[in-house]
């Protein structure tokens, strides 16, 4: 089996995580692709001239955000038999997860959310949401 699991270093995604460790059975064969996406804004032209913007994941303020991220996520992972890949990505959250899932032949999309009211979601979108109206696969919510 291959999964994705989504992580953005919040409490929401290591809870993900250890909800992965516990619940599901993740043996020797399977992979396991730990994605996070540095987010853009969506006009990132518009910001061109304020800010210098990372272009992709080789961009060192990346790195140095998306690290401790990913130490994070595999602690909470624990002692996997599985093949773990860390995936860094710069763009759209939504997006990105749900190529990374399509790209890798993923049969499981994993993620946290932080449990926002249907009126809150509304107003500030959902990641997880998004992934789950955009993935051609299964998609495991962890509330």
């Amino acid at each position: 089996m291959r999964y994705v699991l989504a992580t953005d270093g919040t409490e929401c995604s290591l809870k993900a995580a250890t909800w992965v460790a516990k619940n599901l059975r993740i043996g020797p064969d399977s992979e396991l692709f730990l994605v996070y996406v540095f987010p853009l804004p969506p006009e990132v032209e518009t910001y061109s001239h304020l800010v210098c913007l990372p272009k992709d994941a080789s961009d060192e303020r990346v790195a140095q955000i998306a690290q401790p991220i990913m130490n994070r996520t595999r602690e909470a992972l624990g002692d996997l038999e599985a093949k773990v890949y860390d995936v860094v990505l710069v763009g759209n959250p939504p997006h990105d997860i749900v190529e990374t899932a399509t790209t890798q032949k993923a049969d499981l999309i994993i993620t946290g959310t932080r449990g926002l009211s249907p009126r809150t979601e509304l107003c500030l979108g959902s990641i997880s949401n998004a992934v789950a109206h955009r993935a051609l696969c299964p998609v495991l919510i962890v509330r």
